[in-house]
């Protein structure tokens, strides 16, 4: 007879002989195992999410070798690249030129401005200087007679711009006509002083008049400059004939 006790019986858990439970006389079944995370049911249970992850792993892979293949420039695409990188450097060497060219000829404008501006300034200085040796060439002044003379008085605005040997005697070369313009009694003949009967106005310079003083027998070598009016001291007005001198003979005193 077996005499091996009974454990103790839980109040909670089956009785001796019930579903599951050993009959009195035989040995307590040993505890179940506790069920494993992937039990067969479980597996059951489980099986579509882990088809659902393989499944969004491979959109992911595919998504992402797609993007790989979308953002890898092919042959086509890498040659047209190729193209426009050279157009465009060839279109940058050729504005550079363009723009070389330009300022060359900028420059080119300039130095032709300035040889035509020098040159100009070469020509006037050169037509100044000869106008000057003209007018003290005594051989380009002409002689007038009387009647020539007196024409002239009458309208000394018609006979501008000759150059003519007149005579005279200075008659005011002081403060108040100044040292560049003197007044003085003219002819076309050389005489004494009484012979001068036409009331003139004499413009020079005041180095070639230097020289010259009130009462002075002149020879003049003149320009016609035209008619000039100025007030007398006695209150009236009289117009005269104007000339200037670019060269003063004194010739005697009156």
């Amino acid at each position: 007879m077996n005499d091996t006790p009974f454990p103790p019986q839980d109040p909670n858990q089956p009785k001796p002989g019930q579903l599951g439970q050993p009959s009195p006389g035989q040995a307590p079944k040993p505890p179940m195992p506790p069920k494993q995370p992937w039990a067969t049911g479980d597996k059951k249970k489980r099986w579509p999410w882990v088809v659902g992850g393989c499944f969004a792993a491979a959109i992911l892979f595919l998504g992402i070798a797609a993007n790989q293949h979308e953002n890898t420039p092919t042959a086509s695409e890498t040659a047209l690249a190729s193209r426009t990188s050279a157009a465009a450097a060839t279109l940058s060497a050729q504005q550079a030129e363009a723009k070389r060219l330009e300022q060359e000829e900028i420059k080119r404008q300039h130095e032709e401005e300035r040889v035509r501006r020098a040159a100009e300034a070469e020509a006037e200085s050169k037509r100044q200087q000869e106008l000057l040796a003209a007018k003290m060439d005594r051989g380009t002044y002409e002689q007038i007679g009387d009647r020539d003379f007196a024409l002239l008085a009458k309208d000394p605005d018609a006979h501008k711009g000759r150059k003519l040997v007149i005579y005279g005697v200075v008659t005011q070369f002081d403060s108040a006509t100044g040292k560049t313009t003197f007044r003085a009694e003219t002819g076309a003949n050389p005489g004494d002083y009484y012979d001068y009967d036409v009331n003139s106005m004499v413009g020079v310079l005041s180095t070639t008049a230097a020289n010259v003083v009130e009462d002075d027998l002149v020879t003049l070598y003149v320009e016609v400059v035209g008619s000039y009016s100025y007030d007398t001291q006695i209150g009236g007005n009289t117009t005269v004939p104007k000339f200037f001198a670019n060269i003063v003979d004194v010739t005697g005193s009156k």
